[in-house]
């Protein structure tokens, strides 16, 4: 018996009597055929590679339509198209589709805060996916103008995990003192401004909004008046009028930043709850097989910064330290720059702020008023 060639061909031929006197034929030319199978609408059969020449020249004489397919037994990838079609998806489709980013995320402290951040994104920035990745902002870039717009940032985390993009924006904390109020007391302005809201459980106004107030000026009374008789009722809420805050800075030219790079779960494996399952004959102890510990990979980078750079770097920075200076509830509405200028190691300069707080202030009611 004959042993087949490793590299065979496998031929396909419709049922009919060319077919027939094709095989005749081949046989005649010693043209040896293996593994034939007849099959209700055609023939199948291989052949050698090297039988391959005489093959056609006797397809051309007998006009027989066949199909031939190379194959190979001892290779995996067979040397054909479909072998060729399913080698590029496999490599080059994943390396084109790498050079995009297609998924863009925005976790932050709330939902509303989210959509809004991402709205953002979409409509003010214009970033929509996919986008090849070359035309992304940069880290640094798409964290100034992040923090500009939402002054109320500490810090953008930006990280990048293959072709999806996480921003995690970082709140400013807010420190708050809190005075304890009694009922027999006025609420006076702390400082001069514009009142822009109310917000009191108790008293009689005695200013309205969009009026102009000065330190010390009776803001809310704690003194209800009904013609000659006068009743203490007590004084408590929250008055927020707007004042500007003039602040100077000076900062060095060369700052250092720890900016957020990777961040995930660690999988430890417990051993040792193993050999509890034996000794406590029960499978509770699986439960804490695996321990999960997040961790935070941070880097170090250096910026040099001008005073080119005062509306994208240092205004962020001053107005982090603003709010995280005044009280809860406080707001920067605006910013204005006096004057900026940059020496041999530091840029120095002046900015106005434009704060809404809260400036009411507990005066204890003297007996006689």
């Amino acid at each position: 018996m004959k042993t087949m060639n490793k590299k065979m061909i496998l031929i396909s031929l419709k049922k009919s009597e060319q077919a027939s006197e094709f095989i005749r034929c081949l046989r005649k030319n010693q043209v040896p055929l293996y593994k034939i199978r007849f099959q209700p609408q055609q023939i199948q059969f291989h052949i050698a590679y090297s039988h391959l020449k005489v093959v056609r020249q006797i397809r051309r004489k007998y006009q027989v339509k066949l199909t031939v397919d190379y194959v190979e037994p001892n290779r995996v990838l067979q040397k054909d198209s479909r072998t060729l079609i399913g080698l590029i998806c496999l490599f080059v489709l994943p390396f084109i589709f790498s050079q995009y980013l297609w998924k863009l995320e925005v976790q932050a402290d709330t939902i509303e805060l989210s959509d809004d951040v991402m709205h953002y994104l979409n409509y003010d920035l214009a970033i929509e996916f996919p986008m090849y990745r070359k035309n992304f902002l940069t880290d640094n870039t798409l964290r100034q103008q992040i923090m500009e717009h939402y002054r109320q940032f500490s810090w953008v985390h930006i990280m990048k995990q293959g072709s999806h993009i996480v921003i995690s924006p970082q709140l400013a904390p807010k420190v708050n003192t809190e005075t304890k109020l009694n009922d027999q007391q006025h609420l006076i302005a702390s400082n001069s401004g514009v009142v822009t809201h109310f917000d009191i459980s108790k008293g009689i106004r005695q200013v309205e909004p969009n009026t102009t107030v000065y330190k010390g000026d009776t803001l809310v009374s704690g003194i209800l008046s009904r013609g000659d008789e006068h009743y203490i009722v007590g004084a408590q809420g929250e008055v927020y009028a707007d004042y500007w805050l003039e602040t100077s800075f000076s900062i060095p030219k060369g700052i250092e930043m720890s900016v957020l790079v990777d961040s995930g779960w660690k999988y430890e494996w417990d051993i040792q709850q193993i050999n509890k399952v034996f000794e406590k004959k029960s499978i509770k102890p699986l439960k804490s097989i695996v321990k999960l510990t997040p961790y935070h990979l941070f880097e170090t980078k250096k910026e040099q910064i001008d005073e080119k750079q005062f509306d994208t770097l240092i205004l962020p920075l001053l107005h982090e330290k603003m709010l995280r200076s005044l009280p809860l509830k406080s707001t920067i509405k605006s910013e204005k720059l006096l004057h900026v200028y940059a020496d041999d190691d530091t840029v120095k300069g002046k900015v106005l702020f434009l704060v809404n707080e809260n400036i009411a202030q507990p005066q204890p009611i003297h007996q006689g008023e």
